[in-house]
């Protein structure tokens, strides 16, 4: 008799984290609040830690490893901590739900960890927010302070110059006549002035598909160079006549949406999942 392809994994990691019995845990992290004095700690275990981060890998299984079951945390609070191990946990987790720095604080730990594709992933996720005058200053202070976390930092200002270079001049005036503004948030509005000037691209010089410049047409699509929605061509099915776009990137793979007719002549979409060296962008 034949059975068909079923999934027979029955281990959820994050409900495994969340709601089995501690003595299941081989190691737990400790958090001090410093305001309230609040104490609380987060279970774990060491295995999936160590396949999740090579850092955790050499600390717990490394030629010298960590003999202590608990571990203080004082760069980061239980809840970003929390999150961090969810992720490690391959829980789903929504990145546009928290605010900046809160991500700030998660960028922090994917880079003490070695975990390239969650910066990335966080990187993406505020490249795509749009700022207002409401939020310019919160976000200009987040880039400041947290300066050390390089392409994260950088992309919070690129947001900022694009709201600056979208604003008219009374816009912008407005921003410096609010009471709160305050002297260190004055500074700090006069250092975006300075800096949209200086980054500011010519408009009519960057590609709508890809958003670039110079434009990337014909090159191959990479993790830094995603745009969700672009028109992107495969070059193994050019022989195919489909429409193409860009949706989301998993770890070393793209998700594209394409559109074509079916056998009835009716259009039909559906989505592929392809490594990123399969694709270049199609901007002409």
């Amino acid at each position: 008799m034949a059975y068909p392809n079923i999934n027979i994994q029955t281990i959820d990691l994050a409900m495994v984290r969340e709601n089995s019995p501690n003595p299941t845990s081989d190691v737990k992290f400790t958090f001090l609040d410093q305001n309230t004095g609040l104490k609380s700690e987060l279970p774990a275990h060491k295995l999936i830690l160590a396949f999740g981060s090579e850092v955790f890998m050499k600390q717990f299984f490394g030629s010298i490893p960590e003999e202590r079951d608990t571990i203080p945390v004082e760069d980061s609070s239980v809840k970003v901590f929390a999150v961090f191990l969810d992720i490690l946990y391959n829980k789903k987790i929504a990145l546009e739900v928290f605010g900046f720095q809160f991500l700030a604080d998660l960028y922090f730990l994917a880079e003490m960890y070695l975990h390239d594709f969650l910066k990335t992933l966080i990187v993406n996720e505020v490249s795509t927010r749009i700022i207002d005058s409401g939020n310019l200053l919160e976000v200009a202070k987040v880039a400041e302070n947290n300066a050390h976390l390089g392409e994260f930092s950088t992309s919070l200002f690129s947001i900022c110059y694009v709201f600056m270079s979208k604003s008219d001049l009374e816009s912008i005036s407005d921003i410096f006549d609010k009471e709160d503004v305050g002297e260190e948030n004055s500074f700090t509005l006069h250092r975006l002035m300075a800096g949209s000037k200086r980054s500011r691209p010519n408009p009519s010089n960057i590609c709508k598909n890809c958003q670039h410049e110079p434009c990337l047409d014909g090159k191959e699509l990479t993790k830094s160079t995603f745009v969700a929605g672009a028109s992107i061509s495969r070059p193994s099915q050019l022989g195919t006549e489909v429409v193409r776009k860009t949706v989301k990137i998993y770890d070393d793979r793209v998700e594209y949406e394409y559109v074509m007719a079916n056998m009835s002549g009716r259009t039909v979409s559906t989505t592929c999942l392809v490594k990123f060296s399969e694709l270049i962008f199609k901007c002409t």
